[in-house]
Parts: C-alpha cells; structure tokens; sequence
C-alpha cells in the first residue's frame, strides 16, 4: 500500500503523482493495512441549535506579547488564547530556544505556562533554562513525555495559559494505527491537542520537523487544523533568522521578522535594512543595489552578475537565489533591445548575496542593472535600482514601489533608477553614464 504523505491518500501501487493532490514524487511504501469500511446511510442527528449570526455576542480577542516585537508583529499583536500555532524550522535553527524564551517571558508576567518535550530529557531543558534565563520563573513547568493521552492528561491537571509541544512528531496516540510521526498519527495528535486548546482557552505552540524543501513534514491537513503556521529560516549572516507566516487566522499573512541569535539565546534585530549586502562588494563592477519587500518590510539587496564570452551554442544561465526563468527573459530583452552589448554570445552567472530568495518583479531592473555593470566593467556603487522590466523593454512601477523608494533616500541614496527617471532600458546606458561620472 503507498500512502502520499501530503494529503493520506491510499493507493494500491505506486505512481509518480498523486491522483488526490496531484503533488509529485509524495507517495511512499506503507506496511499499514487499510480497512474497508461497510456503507452506512446517515441518519439525522439533533444536535447543536442554530442561532441567528447578528445575535451572536461579540467577544474581544486577548493578546499577550511574546517578548520580542518581530513575533508579535507576524502574529498581528501577540499571541491569543486559544490559538494554536505550528512552527516549523530546520533541526538546530532555535526553534526550542525561541519557544522557551517567549513562555519564560509570558510566566515572567504572571501566567502559567507549560513546556512538554518529547525529545529532550528534564536535565537537557533546564540546562538550557540556565544558559539562556538568569531568574527562571516558578510559573513555568516543564514534563517530558511521547504518549498523548499521558500528555493530554498532565496538562488537564493544571489550570494553564500558554502551553509549547515539542515535537507534534514525537508524540504518539496508543488508539490510533501507524508509527510515531507517520500520516494517522501525526493527524491525530494534532486534532487532539488543537481541541483541548480551544476547549480550555489555552494558547499552544506546536513545534514541527521539516522535510528537506522547508514545509512541515506530514500531510497538509496538519496545517489546516491549526490557526497561525510558522517558519523560522537562516538568512544571509549564521546568526540572523527570518520569521516568516504562511497563515494565520489573527493577523495578515506573509508578514517578517528578523531575529539575532546572540549568547543569551535569540533576541529582536531592528537594524535589518542593510544586512544582506556585503560593503566591500558594493564598489566592485558586476553588481547593483536593489530593494526588494519581504513581507511590507523593504531591504537592500545585493546582485552580483559575472558574464563572459560563452564557449558554446548556446550561453549559460547559472543563478543563485533567483528564478532561472527571470533571468533568461530579462537577459533576451536586453539582447533584443540593446543590441551591442551582444549579451546572446555571452554567459551569465548571477548571484543573490546574502542567502536570500528573490521572486519579486521589483528588482527586474536591479538585475539589468548588475548585467550592464559587468559587461561594462562599471560600478554602479552610489545607484539603487527600483522597478519591474516588461517584454519590450519598458521599466514599470512595482508593488509597494513608494515604501521601495522612501527606503532608498532614507539610507541616502541620491541617484535613484526607477520608471520615473528612465521609461525604457534603451535610455538607462546614458542616464547610468551620467549617474557615475
């Protein structure tokens, strides 16, 4: 039996595509047996009474902060009671610091709160307790334990605000068929944690593994049952951490955060407008300044482009850290438009510095700009570029271009290349030249 370990779906024998989901390459060899179940006709059950929305009395939803002013920020104000959040991040990213961090924080302000571990030993927390707190709260408990019964039951014990599991995927249900982690079981514990926190009013952080493309492992329906999913990603420097939202039932989704890991664990980083660009690279040919948003926030970000003279039929496209595809349109429009540069008999390498991941139109012309750069061999150090390039060469407006822009001036750049400066690629060679001299 193969099972896709995106949505549950059974299969009989193995294909590269799940017939459900249609994801690819999801569907993995199971040894659990899968019962038929007999049809059975519904019959009307007569239970909770419908009621009429507009008599529905409106209840203000509690926030509390977290301590830490980007996570409150993602979140939309803090943390409520009764959400759930599943945060998801590579094995040794913080998650675990981060989370003990925050419910020392809300037992620093009079709640009590819960750490569950199903991986770490009491010894192991309290040590890291000690390295990162220097006062540990006496509101704070801490149990370790797999079962989920056992868990449910501990914390049913004690009147609780705030509650962290960690791990959904080391915790198991004794009633429910399959290994710990596997697609019933992880289905399971998650429902099951998800109602005692709403039935109780308790805020809950479930901690998630990740597969190797970044998602929490586990079918989707996971992230469907709890109200806010969180990642936590290394970002440009070691020590920075990008938190981001991919939903979130109290707040906007898509929102950042930046934080620093420092000695005494994880702590806010406010000055995040420069951290990607490397100042010794920025007077060097071959690269160009541009601001691209994550989330609202806009960033500086540093392209470096390397181009020679291809040595074979047809030229290279080698990127990192932006889509293949954007380069290879963009650098056909300039070879379309700008014909004497002969960018179709030259390879292009092009680098995003600083780890990031960029899919934003509005550094379009931040990559032309790093292109020129280097088949011109000029630098291009004092000039920010803004803006989305079209098929025929035509330089745009881009999203959030005003919050781009006051950016740019508010890290005083003064030579400014958006589409009210120049209207067409054709016109920037001259406009650039003038820029630098």
């Amino acid at each position: 039996m193969y099972v896709c370990r995106n949505c549950g779906y059974a299969a009989a024998k193995w294909s590269g595509k799940c017939p459900n989901c249609g994801e690819w390459g999801t569907l993995d060899e199971s040894n659990m047996p899968v019962k038929k179940k007999a049809g059975k006709v519904l019959q009307p059950v007569y239970g909770a009474d419908l009621v009429k929305a507009a008599t529905i009395p409106e209840s203000k939803l509690e926030k509390l902060s977290t301590g830490f002013t980007e996570i409150d920020r993602i979140l939309g104000g803090g943390i409520a009671r009764g959400a759930v959040t599943l945060v998801g991040g590579d094995p040794g990213i913080g998650k675990s610091t981060l989370l003990l961090q925050v419910l020392a924080y809300i037992a620093s302000e009079g709640h009590t709160v819960a750490y569950i571990s199903g991986e770490e030993s009491l010894a192991q927390l309290s040590s890291r307790l000690k390295r990162l707190l220097s006062k540990i709260p006496d509101t704070l408990l801490m149990g370790t334990d797999t079962d989920l019964e056992s868990v449910v039951g501990s914390l049913s014990r004690q009147k609780l605000d705030f509650v962290v599991i960690d791990s959904i995927h080391s915790l198991t249900d004794a009633n429910t068929e399959g290994t710990y982690g596997g697609i019933s079981q992880l289905k399971m514990v998650t429902s099951s944690l998800t109602q005692w926190a709403k039935k109780n009013d308790t805020g809950m952080f479930l901690v998630g593994q990740v597969t190797k493309e970044g998602y929490v492992a586990g079918p989707k329906n996971v992230e469907h049952i709890v109200d806010t999913v969180m990642y936590i990603e290394r970002l440009g420097d070691e020590n920075i951490r990008l938190v981001r939202t991919v939903k979130n039932r109290f707040g906007e989704v898509g929102e950042v955060g930046f934080l620093k890991m420092a000695g005494k664990g994880l702590e806010d980083k406010t000055d995040f407008s420069r951290m990607l660009v490397e100042e010794s690279a920025v007077s060097l040919p071959g690269g160009a300044l541009g601001i691209t948003l994550q989330g609202s926030r806009p960033i500086m970000v540093h392209l470096q482009v390397l181009t020679n003279d291809t040595m074979f039929a047809v030229p290279r496209r080698v990127v990192d850290g932006i889509s293949k595809n954007k380069v290879e349109v963009l650098a056909a429009v300039i070879a379309k438009k700008l014909p004497k540069l002969y960018l179709d008999k030259k390879d292009i390498f092009i680098k995003a510095n600083g780890g990031i991941s960029l899919k934003d139109p509005g550094i379009d012309l931040a990559i032309i700009g790093a292109i020129l750069s280097s088949v011109l061999n000029v630098s291009f150090e004092t000039t920010v570029f803004i803006g989305e390039v079209g098929l025929q060469g035509e330089i745009k407006a881009c999203a959030g271009f005003d919050a781009r822009l006051k950016e740019a001036k508010k890290l005083g750049f003064t030579n400014i290349v958006t589409y009210k400066t120049v209207s067409h690629i054709s016109e920037i060679l001259e406009f650039l030249k003038k820029k630098v001299s």
